[in-house]
């Protein structure tokens, strides 16, 4: 910082020296920054499969169970849809759950019968509400493998 005359004055009368690259440097960086954080935080990752189990007990029958965790603030309305899905990725059933209210990393459980000639699942919809955002997403293009999961549990568990 100087004043001009290499004098300490007021500080109303200081000015700071900025060279012109270190200002064009900001503003390449900072458009980088916004989209990053907008692809980083999207909606459809804010509740986050961490659950994807196939059970079957000792008759042979199979049940699906699922679950869901809020990896945001505090969700309301929340709705989600899940399709199992044959070889030829017909849907063959589907596992639904709601809740009034889902808070940071609280679990939407959901369970179901598997058919039989269910091979893989999709997320057909999810759907929340906070505060003045409503987000309704869906149907999820790629069917995942049972046992694929969007998030390692441990990272979110408390």
């Amino acid at each position: 910082m100087t004043t001009g005359q290499d004098n300490p004055k007021r500080f109303s009368s200081w000015t700071i020296e900025i060279k012109v690259w270190k200002i064009l440097a900001a503003l390449i960086i900072l458009p980088i920054l916004v989209m990053w954080f907008r692809v980083v935080h999207q909606n459809d990752e804010i509740l986050a499969l961490v659950r994807n189990d196939v059970v079957t007990d000792a008759a042979g029958q199979r049940t699906w169970a699922g679950s869901f965790v809020n990896t945001n603030d505090t969700l309301r309305d929340v709705a989600v849809t899940v399709d199992f899905l044959d070889s030829r990725d017909r849907t063959v059933g589907k596992a639904e759950a709601e809740a009034a209210e889902l808070t940071f990393g609280m679990r939407l459980h959901l369970q179901a019968p598997l058919p039989s000639d269910a091979v893989r699942m999709r997320i057909y919809s999810v759907q929340w509400r906070m505060d003045r955002t409503n987000a309704l997403m869906g149907p999820f293009r790629e069917p995942w493998e049972f046992g694929y999961l969007m998030v390692d549990p441990a990272k979110i568990d408390r």
